[in-house]
């Protein structure tokens, strides 16, 4: 059995290691627990195996490649989440996401964590 999700708990994967940095920087001043960050599918996906969390954000071009495969894995368990883009977001999402939450890059610290815990209270 796996222990109860922690409140306030986020998988970050992002593969601009300062951007990883300054995320996971941002969450812990506000209180939050940060799982990772991941820079890839394969070890986010591991973590979603392994680790507890309450939600995840996710970077969708991670150097090129999509981070579905980490996203479906997300869904398939409920944990809901969000991707991230420094792309046009009407236009990066691919197929079969378009109803997911997605925040342009650059995001202010304060927006983020609005964005999450809006997730995680379901509004």
């Amino acid at each position: 059995m796996r222990p109860a999700t922690p409140p306030h708990s986020v998988l970050v994967v992002e593969d601009n290691p300062v951007l990883a940095e300054a995320i996971k920087f941002a969450l812990g001043t506000f209180g939050w627990t940060v799982v990772g960050p991941f820079a890839t599918n394969d070890a986010a996906m591991a973590a979603v195996s392994a680790e507890t969390f309450g939600t995840a954000l996710l970077d969708l071009d991670l150097g090129g490649t999509l981070s579905t495969p980490t996203a479906q894995l997300l869904r398939e368990r409920g944990v809901p989440f969000l991707f991230m883009t420094g792309h046009d977001a009407s236009t990066a999402i691919p197929e079969g996401f378009h109803d997911q939450n997605c925040l342009v890059k650059p995001v202010e610290p304060e927006q983020l964590i609005e964005a999450l815990e809006a997730l995680i209270s379901g509004s």
